[in-house]
């Protein structure tokens, strides 16, 4: 129990950046809502509608993608700075939500789109399709990334004192995160309901993201300082390999995010 509780801590390490301290599943749900729809015999016109639909939010979303990065780069300096700055945190991570709120308004506008180019038969087994894929990846998660964590944990050569250190603030988290699923699961209801609509409605989806505002931000602000917390029980030299650890993460993430555009765009031209 001691080395899982270990293992899933090393893993919310991997999600020091300021985009990961909002939702951690927004890369999952375009997994599943793109498996989702390889499956429902789109008709040609339907493939080139929505090819020119996410061609246009890409666009959209290519406006902010210089100040994304300008405060990702922020964010990291603030979490592996020597002393903790919850003013500048708190800063960096209200610009955060602000720029996420306009790049998921667009993205939710462009999923809507999508979504009524389909058929009402399509639209139903589109539905079936995306529980049954969020199923069968959540089952994946269950199973898989302990073995990895544990690499991970023993690649990092952590004492005794920092895996207890470690794992008491683990604990701290997931219990503040179960506390909160609840309220997190009706949001996701609230913003799925919006966007299956037939019409989108701007302002209830702004009222839903608006709801205990401060509260989100608090919440973001107490998981910061957790996780600067946590890498602040590491030394020098585990701080740089941790650092080399996420390098090799992030590009292999982002290979598998290419190969799987790649595939998309493929099977979309199909005929």
């Amino acid at each position: 129990m001691k080395k899982l509780l270990l293992s899933l801590t090393i893993a919310s390490l991997l999600s020091v950046s300021a985009v990961a301290i909002n939702a951690k599943e927004k890369g999952q749900r375009g997994d599943h809502e793109r498996m989702a729809m390889h499956s429902l015999s789109l008709s040609a016109q339907q493939k080139e509608d929505m090819k020119q639909i996410h061609k246009e939010a890409k666009q959209d979303l290519s406006v902010y993608r210089a100040e994304r990065q300008q405060n990702r780069e922020s964010m990291r300096a603030l979490m592996q700075s020597n002393v903790w700055d919850e003013v500048a945190v708190t800063a960096a991570i209200e610009q955060q939500m602000d720029l996420n709120l306009k790049t998921k308004l667009i993205q939710a506008k462009s999923k809507n789109k999508i979504f009524n180019q389909l058929t009402s038969e399509q639209q139903a087994q589109f539905i079936v399709n995306q529980e049954e894929k969020k199923g069968k990846t959540k089952n994946l998660k269950r199973n898989n990334p302990e073995k990895k964590m544990k690499r991970l944990a023993k690649a990092l050569e952590l004492s005794d004192e920092q895996e207890a250190k470690i794992t008491t603030m683990m604990l701290s988290n997931k219990q503040e995160r179960e506390a909160n699923k609840a309220e997190f699961m009706s949001m996701k209801e609230q913003v799925t309901s919006i966007i299956q609509a037939k019409e989108f409605d701007e302002s209830a989806w702004l009222a839903v993201h608006a709801q205990n505002k401060q509260q989100k931000l608090d919440m973001a602000v107490s998981k910061a300082k957790s996780r600067y917390d946590m890498l602040s029980v590491l030394s020098p030299e585990q701080k740089a390999k941790f650092a080399k650890i996420m390098k090799k993460a992030k590009k292999s993430k982002m290979h598998k995010k290419m190969h799987s555009e790649r595939k998309d765009k493929s099977e979309m031209t199909e005929s």
